[in-house]
């Protein structure tokens, strides 16, 4: 339509469009956005930019909201559309206290269980988050960051828990989103040298007590009594890099 005055010419091309060819592929997309924080708290989802960031129809875009959705990383308020998730304090609390209950048996598991390949692939994580953020690639490191935790459940051998970590890491950066403060924030992610540390040595309760001690400090460094969100524009976000 191309005297449509609603469309952006430009944002979305050829050259930057994300691959999609199906609804599971659109999700992974929105998934992934949000994990790294692309897509902050409070944006909302149109259907009709997705559909023009994506170039696929209607049903395969609802289809991912609707998954997005029952993940609990978007709302979805009668008559008003899908928006991405935005977490209230209490909820942000239930988040963490699950956290602490799940990823201490996984890293348990781990530690008693574990091989030294998979402290090696630990590891390798640990090494291309500390890359990442030295060439300024804030966002990728995000990811990586929270991929540790998924991959110490994956490691665990119980994929019921590693889904259940994979959901939670993605709510809790919603979470640090609304809720961060730099300054509380500054060095958490140091503590997984050290668990990675404890799981080559098979000390698995230090192991148990340092990811709960861990996950409490990331909750602690949060300010919870102040939520903000800004809006955007979900076609920039999601376009690809040259």
């Amino acid at each position: 339509m191309a005297g449509d005055p609603h469309r952006l010419v430009g944002v979305i091309n050829a050259a930057n469009r994300p691959r999609a060819e199906d609804a599971d592929a659109v999700h992974a997309h929105l998934f992934e956005a949000i994990v790294d924080q692309r897509l902050p708290p409070g944006t909302k989802l149109t259907e009709r930019s997705l559909v023009e960031t994506f170039d696929l129809g209607r049903r395969a875009i609802n289809d991912a909201l609707k998954r997005l959705v029952w993940e609990r990383l978007a709302v979805a308020p009668p008559n008003r559309g899908v928006f991405v998730a935005a977490p209230d304090a209490e909820e942000a609390r239930a988040i963490f206290a699950a956290r602490r209950a799940i990823e201490g048996g996984c890293v348990e598991a781990v530690a008693r269980g574990g091989s030294a390949a998979d402290a090696n692939l630990l590891l390798e994580n640990l090494a291309e988050e500390h890359r990442l953020r030295r060439a300024g690639r804030v966002r990728e490191a995000i990811r990586l960051s929270g991929g540790f935790h998924t991959l110490v459940a994956r490691l665990s051998g119980n994929p019921i828990l590693e889904e259940q970590v994979r959901l939670l890491v993605a709510r809790t950066s919603l979470v640090v989103a609304l809720y961060e403060d730099r300054a509380g924030l500054a060095c958490w992610h140091d503590d997984h040298e050290e668990l990675v540390a404890l799981i080559r040595a098979r000390r698995h309760r230090a192991a148990v007590t340092l990811m709960q001690k861990h996950l409490a400090d990331i909750e602690r460094g949060l300010r919870l009594d102040r939520p903000s969100t800004e809006g955007i524009d979900i076609r920039l976000m999601l376009a690809r890099s040259p």
